[in-house]
């Protein structure tokens, strides 16, 4: 057997020691803002439900023009959380959370932006061949969260003599 030397055992140390800090330094903030996503979920839908989150995705739409924030560039966590409402009925709603934002306007409103299934009015989405989608869809899902991967979404339910 080999003997490794003190002088390469201390080599092999730091350069391990080096490896291992570059590795923490880049994963626990990709995985803070997940940590932070969830946790931002659990809060609003209650301490006390088994909360399940699936398909989270980082995404980092350019929001140029729609906002006078000089950043244009936003972090969001977009995902879907299921959990049991009092009845035993599972119920899935997707969300939206900034992890990251310059934004002041979010100030107002905090970093959780929640769908609430039951709201499902539609408003007609011109730019989308006139489909209708939620409140939810049309002010947040479908402009942060839609890309090539995540396409747009129109559950909502046409007005009564609308549809």
């Amino acid at each position: 057997m080999t003997r490794v030397s003190g002088m390469t055992e201390r080599r092999i140390a730091a350069t391990l020691a080096a490896a291992l800090a570059l590795f923490v330094g880049c994963t626990p903030s990709a995985s803070a803002k997940y940590d932070a996503a969830e946790k931002a979920v659990r809060a609003a839908l209650s301490d006390d439900q088994d909360v399940e989150f699936s398909d989270l995705y980082e995404s980092t739409p350019d929001l140029h023009r729609t906002s006078q924030t000089p950043n244009d560039k936003r972090t969001f966590i977009c995902g879907y959380a299921t959990y049991k409402k009092q009845d035993g009925k599972p119920v899935r709603v997707r969300f939206i959370y900034a992890a990251h934002s310059d934004d002041p306007s979010l100030a107002d409103y905090g970093p959780l932006n929640l769908e609430k299934p039951e709201l499902n009015y539609g408003i007609r989405d011109e730019n989308s061949g006139g489909r209708y989608a939620t409140a939810f869809e049309f002010s947040g899902w479908n402009r942060v969260c839609a890309d090539a991967q995540h396409p747009k979404t129109f559950s909502g339910v046409a007005p009564k003599g609308d549809g």
